[in-house]
């Protein structure tokens, strides 16, 4: 499956302060919040993919 630090979320946690942060700081947060979605999304599908064949041992 994937390995332990695969699965760490990218972010530590939510910014301080949006006020204080600069155009191109913003910018850079939206890009790791994208990249942080795209694992995500990797992490589900290997997780149903895990899921369905745990499945479909059952079923037979």
């Amino acid at each position: 499956m994937t390995s332990e630090e695969d699965e760490k979320p990218i972010l530590g946690g939510n910014p301080s302060n949006f006020a204080v942060m600069s155009v191109n700081e913003l910018e850079d947060y939206i890009t790791d919040l994208g990249a942080e979605v795209e694992k995500v999304h990797r992490i589900i599908k290997k997780k149903r993919q895990a899921q369905n064949a745990a499945q479909s041992i059952f079923k037979s």
